[in-house]
């Protein structure tokens, strides 16, 4: 009873936490998708964006909002409300399965619960809390972590297929996190089955194939549960006749891996922007260091170097897994959560295997360090989207006194909207004084599929979205306009700049 009242505690404190790392957003803003959604309506948005890619949980939830006829801003806040609930249940659960032991002080704890949460509500976590599907993809985690639970502690076999069924339903609900099941069931593998030089080497043998065998056990799953969700896709598919267009064939797998090759290194060392470049690599270097010294100091005694480098490797495969089936949104934090995961789960290692004093005080510290910086990037990352919701707006009114101008000019009242997609030039997709630059700081006027969306909201017009013909395009360009946009006819041609 006492421990279910701590947890309590701990889970409203934490969530106070998340709150103030997200109040930017609890307080409303637009994301491009939004704008979207408003512009096409709930049951299209679930239809064309959810159900045809095989997210039939968040199709469900957006069918209930749309059933319920509930405002967009209702939508917005109570879909990340509810992430952040979910996302600290997840946080109570992890922590109680590392801390197994009861007789755990409550320092310890609260060392434990805080590189927990920084784990969970990790830098690249803050692009998934930017969309309504947050929702779905704190779902994916909680029900990951209740599944490496059970691979890890349970034999029985009616467990390891709750396990697989869970499994299914985190990947129905997110696939972006797929990989967070392998190195999740690793990790917790890692701490349970313990390896350390003055055991007796049978007993490392078997502890380093049990650890292989729950990993190997996990990723099997993982691939099963990505074929339940391509089977459900293609079944969606020819029942709707909406064929989705993210994931490729078999045979573009290895020209994916290429891809993924030459360019993951700098998914790490910019991170999206979500976090400042090579922050990461910092800490990353900063702990390496600490645990050699660890090392050298116990004589290697329980391996920490190689852990942490394990467990880093490992983040950074399940972190781009996803991508060798489609290389869709690669430069996205919400496909590279586990990238952000890295840290934090070096640090639990760290506080649990370590047992010298004056290493505790340093790994603390560090934890301490990471924490703020984590809170305080958080902070601004999200003010900095903010920001550009105030910039779109300005951006729109513009473009509407534009609008207004050639109307009266031409006696010719702007029916139509047509996008002009420019590439290579994806720096003109966000705004000059906007430092971040990532998926939540985009400029929806000049994202393809947001434009029509933010200028219908802001303009409080109906300008229905046609396809750009070779004329249209002719004469556009003859415009010459340098502010990206320029009208046809009756129709309001807009550049956007995308990858």
């Amino acid at each position: 009873m006492k421990k279910i009242k701590k947890d309590y505690l701990i889970f409203f404190g934490i969530f106070i936490l998340a709150v103030i790392m997200y109040i930017s957003w609890i307080t409303m803003h637009y994301s491009a998708d939004t704008y979207n959604i408003m512009n096409v309506g709930y049951e299209t948005y679930a239809t064309n964006w959810s159900l045809k890619d095989g997210r039939l949980i968040m199709y469900l939830i957006t069918m209930i909002f749309a059933k319920l006829n509930f405002p967009i801003e209702v939508f917005v806040i109570g879909t990340l409300l509810i992430a952040i609930l979910i996302s600290c249940a997840c946080v109570i659960k992890l922590k109680n399965i590392i801390l197994v032991d009861s007789k755990t002080s409550l320092k310890k704890e609260i060392i434990v619960t805080i590189a927990v949460f920084f784990t969970i509500f990790n830098f690249m976590y803050i692009e998934d809390m930017y969309f309504v599907e947050s929702i779905v993809m704190a779902l994916s985690l909680l029900l990951f972590t209740y599944s490496a639970d059970l691979i890890v502690n349970t034999k029985s076999i009616g467990n390891k297929i709750i396990a697989l069924v869970l499994t299914i339903l985190g990947v129905i609900s997110y696939q972006g996190t797929a990989g967070f099941v392998i190195i999740l069931t690793f990790f917790i593998s890692l701490l349970k089955n313990r390896v350390e030089l003055k055991g007796k080497k049978e007993d490392i043998k078997k502890n380093l194939k049990q650890i292989c065998i729950d990993t190997v056990i996990s990723a099997f799953f993982a691939l099963i549960a990505v074929g339940v969700n391509m089977l459900i896709v293609n079944i969606i598919g020819s029942v709707t006749g909406q064929v989705q267009t993210r994931v490729g064939g078999i045979s573009s797998i290895f020209s994916n891996l290429q891809y993924i090759i030459r360019n993951f290194s700098s998914i790490l060392k910019d991170n999206i922007g979500l976090f400042p470049t090579n922050l990461l690599y910092i800490f990353l270097g900063l702990l390496l260091i600490c645990t050699l010294a660890y090392d050298i100091k116990t004589k290697s005694e329980k391996f920490l170097t190689i852990k942490s480098i394990c467990i880093i490797v490992l983040s950074v495969i399940c972190a781009f897994l996803v991508s060798l089936g489609t290389l869709s949104s690669f430069y996205t934090g919400r496909l590279h959560y586990c990238v952000g995961c890295i840290v934090g789960f070096v640090l639990i290692c760290l506080i649990m295997e370590n047992d010298d004093e004056v290493f505790t005080k340093i790994f603390n510290f560090i934890l301490i360090i990471y924490s703020i910086v984590s809170v305080y990037n958080c902070i601004i990352v999200t003010y900095e989207h903010k920001l550009v919701n105030e910039y779109e707006k300005q951006e729109v009114q513009n473009i509407e006194k534009y609008i207004e101008e050639y109307e009266q000019t031409n006696n010719e009242k702007v029916e139509n909207i047509a996008i002009y997609t420019v590439k290579g030039q994806s720096d003109k997709t966000y705004f000059e004084n906007i430092l971040r630059k990532s998926v939540v700081t985009y400029n929806a006027v000049r994202c393809d599929w947001a434009a029509d969306g933010v200028i219908n909201f802001y303009t409080d017009r109906n300008l229905q979205k046609v396809d750009l013909t070779t004329n249209m395009l002719r004469e556009y360009v003859l415009q010459e306009n340098e502010n990206g946009y320029g009208i046809v006819n009756n129709t309001l041609v807009i550049e956007c700049y995308m990858y």
